[in-house]
C-alpha cells in the first residue's frame, strides 16, 4: 500500500509541477514514467526535464507522438482497441439477455403448485430463490464489466482526440501545422470563389533564426519560435488563420481581406515584433531583437491553392533578397 501511495504522490507532484491536465492519458503516461515501465519513455522524459525544467501537456504530447506515433498506425491502434471494447460490451449485453431468458425459463418451471406436498413446495421455492440470486449476481457482474468497458472507451476517445489534434498541430508552438493550414486554405479558397470575395495569404520568416540556435542554443531558438507564435495568435485573432509552415516559417490565411489590407496588417505585426527585445527566460540576458520578412499575395481569378502559395512564397523570397525585415506584396510583372 505504501509503495502505491508513493507512486501516486510522485504522479501528483509531476501534475502540479507542470500544471498538467489530469486526464487518463496523462495519468497513464506519468504512471509508466514513475514506475519505469517503459525505459524509452523514461529516457525521453528525463531529457525533456533537463532541457525544459519540468514537464507540460505539450511536452508529453510530443514525447507520446515521437515514441508511439499519432499517424495512421496510432489512430488504427486506438480504433482497433475501441472496436474490441465494443465487441466485449456487445458480448456482455448478449450474456445479460441470455441470462434473463434462462431466468424466465427457470421461473416458469418453478411455479409453485398449491396441490403439491409441502416438501415439494419448499423445494420449488428454494429453486426460485437460487435462480433469482444467480440472476442478481450475474447482473451485478455484467454491470461492473459494462461500466469498466465504458470507462475504457472514454479513455480511448480521449486518446483518439489527442491523436487527431496532434496530427493537425505543431508540438512546439501549439499552432496548426502545414496539413491543417492546407485544408483550411482549400476550404476558404472554395468559399471565396463561391461568394466572390477576396482572400489573402501571408508568408512569414524569422530573419537570421539560425543565429539564435548557434549563439544561445536550441532552447533559446525554441523560445523565439514560441514568442512569435504566441504574438501571431494574439495579433491575428479574429482576422486570420495562423499556422507553422515549418522551421522558422509561418503562414497566415486572411479570408475577406484584399492583399493591400493584408500587407498593412503584416507591416503592423513586423513593427510590433521588431520593437521588442528578446531576453533569455532563465538568465534574463538580452539576446537581441527579432526581425521578420513577410510576403503577401492576394487571390487571383485563375489561382489554385498552390499558385497562391507560390506567389506568397515568391514575395517572401523578394523580402529576404531585398535586405530582410520588411513586407513585400506580390505584384504581377509589368
Amino acid at each position: 500500500m505504501s509503495e502505491s501511495r508513493g507512486t501516486f504522490d510522485r504522479i501528483r507532484a509531476l501534475l502540479e509541477e507542470g500544471a498538467i491536465a489530469p486526464t487518463p492519458s496523462n495519468y497513464d503516461f506519468l504512471y509508466r514514467y514513475v514506475t519505469a515501465a517503459d525505459p524509452q519513455l523514461v529516457d525521453a522524459v528525463d531529457i525533456a526535464r533537463r532541457n525544459h525544467g519540468t514537464l507540460a501537456d505539450r511536452i508529453i504530447a510530443n514525447i507520446r507522438r515521437d515514441l508511439y506515433g499519432t499517424g495512421r498506425q496510432g489512430v488504427s491502434r486506438i480504433l482497433e482497441d475501441t472496436e474490441a471494447q465494443l465487441a466485449r460490451m456487445n458480448d456482455y449485453v448478449e450474456r445479460q439477455d441470455a441470462g434473463a431468458r434462462d431466468y424466465v425459463v427457470k421461473l416458469s418451471r418453478s411455479d409453485i403448485d398449491a396441490s403439491a406436498t409441502l416438501e415439494r413446495q419448499h423445494q420449488m421455492l428454494s429453486e426460485m430463490i437460487d435462480a433469482t440470486n444467480h440472476m442478481l449476481a450475474t447482473t451485478e457482474q455484467l454491470q461492473a464489466e459494462l461500466a469498466a468497458s465504458s470507462r475504457e472507451i472514454d479513455v480511448l476517445k480521449q486518446d483518439l482526440e489527442i491523436a487527431r489534434v496532434d496530427a493537425r498541430s505543431d508540438a512546439l508552438t501549439g499552432l496548426s501545422n502545414r496539413k491543417a493550414c492546407c485544408d483550411y486554405l482549400d476550404a476558404q479558397l472554395e468559399r471565396a470563389r463561391k461568394e466572390e470575395r477576396p482572400l489573402s495569404l501571408i508568408f512569414l520568416d524569422i530573419d537570421h533564426f539560425k543565429k539564435f540556435n548557434d549563439n544561445f542554443g536550441h532552447r533559446m531558438g525554441d523560445e523565439v519560435l514560441r514568442l512569435v507564435s504566441a504574438s501571431l495568435e494574439r495579433f491575428f485573432h479574429g482576422r486570420g488563420f495562423v499556422a507553422r509552415w515549418g522551421g522558422e516559417e509561418f503562414v497566415i490565411v486572411m479570408p475577406a481581406h484584399e492583399a493591400e489590407e493584408a500587407s498593412q496588417f503584416a507591416e503592423r505585426f513586423r513593427q510590433h515584433i521588431g520593437s521588442r527585445a528578446v531576453k533569455a527566460r532563465n538568465s534574463g540576458r538580452e539576446v537581441g531583437r527579432v526581425t521578420l520578412s513577410l510576403g503577401v499575395a492576394g487571390l487571383l481569378p485563375e489561382d489554385s491553392a498552390q499558385t497562391l502559395i507560390d506567389r506568397a512564397d515568391a514575395a517572401l523570397y523578394d523580402a529576404k533578397a531585398d535586405g530582410r525585415d520588411r513586407v513585400v506584396c506580390w505584384k504581377a510583372a509589368a
